[in-house]
């Protein structure tokens, strides 16, 4: 998505509902383990975006969070 701008808690929570999806299916332990720490940083950055809605988040969040979303999509479109 290099046409990405962040737009606020609904990115996230989106983000968040398509890697809990993900994390149901897997049954790699370890893939597991990584999509969990994934969901957890969302949702820390979530909380923050929740608390104060004039935060953004840094570049790096962003740009995994625009991979989320960008899989999301693809998801869908199947």
């Amino acid at each position: 998505m290099s046409d990405y701008s962040f737009g606020g808690a609904a990115d996230i929570d989106r983000a968040i509902g398509f890697l809990v999806s993900l994390d149901n299916e897997q049954r790699n332990a370890l893939a597991v383990l990584e999509i969990d720490q994934a969901i957890d940083e969302l949702q820390a950055e979530y909380v923050k975006v929740q608390a104060d809605p004039s935060y953004v988040p840094s570049h790096e969040f962003i740009a995994a969070l625009s991979g989320y979303l960008e899989m999301a999509d693809d998801r869908e479109r199947e």
